[in-house]
Formats: structure tokens, C-alpha cells, sequence
């Protein structure tokens, strides 16, 4: 069915013709034109609005989807950099705790040296004092031989007189007779200068090998009874048996 503007073109003759503005109907042609133009441009603007606001929609929504997935990324970092932290905090706190147990054992050790170090200081001076100790009465036991020597001197002398004495009032006295009797006892002080001589050796040599030089004493027994090579394959004394502690080598003139 045609529109009102298409009869009022196709009848251009109706109501005065198309000069007049008004159709057979009598409707103004201007008016319709007008608004079917104003409606066009109404729908436009309609069209443009709604494009318009779809446009802002979509860029408010972008924004926010944006500010979204910044935040979260912000959230991760911070959540990432938490656990790196506890993570690192776990592990120094492990190795400070190994750290020290490490320091708490070399702490005992350096205090176990330290007091083994004392032990052994206090012990060395106590060899150094007891070897001072057997010196000296190696030197009181040179000095009783000396005497000893020298009271058998004495006797010797004495019993030289005596003889001689005794065989003068007995012979009349004479020359010979004093020379038996000094020759006489000459024999005996050699047989004991032998023996004495005899016994000092023995007393100088080791009582395990019986050939070595006396030079170590065992501890805690104190017999000077032993060699220096012999130290060592000695576990007890062989003077008294007391078991070995300890040995200390003295000098001996």
C-alpha cells in the first residue's frame, strides 16, 4: 500500500497541485518530509548514543579488567616475595643452627685441648722435678761411694798397721816381716777392690738385659731398673713388678 507522500506525488493535480504543499488528503508534504527527517536524525542519534555508550562500556570494562589483573599481579608479587622470604629466613635460621652446633663442638674440643694441655704441662713439670730429684741422689749415691772408698782406704791403712804391729812384736820386728804383711793385705784390698768393682758394674746395668747402661726410672714405683732400649718393651718394672705409667730417662756421670 503507498505511503501518504507517494499519493500525494502520484496525484500531483489533487488539491491545487504539488505548488500548494497539500494532498488530496489535505496532509502538508513539507511536514511529512520534515518528519521522517527528524525521525531519521533522531535514530541516528539514537545509533550514535548507543554506540557511544556500548564504546564507554567497553573501556570501562578494559579499565577495570585492567585494574584487576594489576592488582592480582601486584598480590602475586607480594605473595611470591613473602614466600622467598619465609623460604630464605628457613634457611638461614638452619644454618645458624648448624653453625652452632659446629662452634658449641669446636668450643668442647678447645677446652678438652686446652685442659689436656694443662694436664701435660702440670705432668712434665712433675718428670722435670723428679728427674731433678733422681740426679741429685745419683749424685748423694757417687758421693756415698766416695766416702766409702775412702773409709776402705782408711781400713786398708789400719789393717796394714796392725799386721805390721803384730808381726814385730811376734818376729822381733824385720823388715821382711812388714813386707809380708803389706803384701798380705796388699791381696785382700785387691780382692775387694774386685768385688767392689763387681758390684758397681752390676748395679750400673740394666736388670732386664744386664748389659745396657742404667738410665730410666719407672714411675710410679721409682726404681731406676732399666736401659733405654729396653724401655720400650717394658710394660712393669723388673725390680718390683709394678706395672709401667710412665718412664723418665736420667743422666748418670
Amino acid at each position: 500500500m503507498p505511503t501518504t507522500a507517494a499519493v500525494a506525488v502520484e496525484n500531483p493535480s489533487c488539491g491545487g497541485g504539488v505548488g500548494g504543499g497539500f494532498n488530496q488528503f489535505g496532509i502538508n508534504i513539507q511536514q511529512i518530509h520534515q518528519f521522517q527527517n527528524h525521525h531519521h536524525h533522531q535514530q541516528q542519534k539514537q545509533s550514535l548514543y548507543f554506540e557511544n555508550s556500548t564504546s564507554v562500556e567497553d573501556e570501562k570494562q578494559r579499565q577495570e579488567t585492567d585494574h584487576y589483573i594489576r592488582s592480582q599481579n601486584e598480590k602475586l608479587r607480594l605473595l611470591l616475595q613473602e614466600q622467598r622470604k619465609q623460604q630464605l629466613e628457613m634457611i638461614l635460621k638452619k644454618i645458624e643452627s648448624k653453625a652452632s652446633t659446629l662452634l658449641r663442638q669446636k668450643d668442647g674440643e678447645i677446652i678438652k685441648a686446652n685442659n689436656r694441655a694443662m694436664e701435660l704441662e702440670i705432668l712434665l713439670k712433675k718428670l722435670e722435678m723428679e728427674n731433678q730429684a733422681w740426679q741429685r741422689m745419683a749424685l748423694e749415691y757417687e758421693s756415698m761411694v766416695f766416702s766409702l772408698n775412702n773409709t776402705l782406704e782408711q781400713m786398708r791403712e789400719k789393717a796394714i798397721a796392725s799386721c805390721f804391729f803384730f808381726n814385730n812384736n811376734n818376729n822381733g820386728g824385720g823388715a821382711g816381716v812388714a813386707e809380708d804383711a803389706e803384701s798380705c793385705c796388699d791381696v785382700e784390698e785387691e780382692d775387694h777392690h774386685e768385688l767392689e768393682e763387681e758390684e758397681e758394674e752390676k748395679w750400673k746395668l740394666c736388670k732386664r738385659c744386664n748389659s745396657g747402661d742404667l738410665c730410666v726410672v719407672f714411675l710410679p714405683c721409682r726404681h731406676l731398673c732399666s736401659c733405654k732400649a729396653c724401655d720400650a718393651f717394658l710394660d712393669s718394672c723388673p725390680v718390683c713388678l709394678a706395672p709401667k705409667k710412665a718412664s723418665i730417662e736420667v743422666l748418670i756421670d
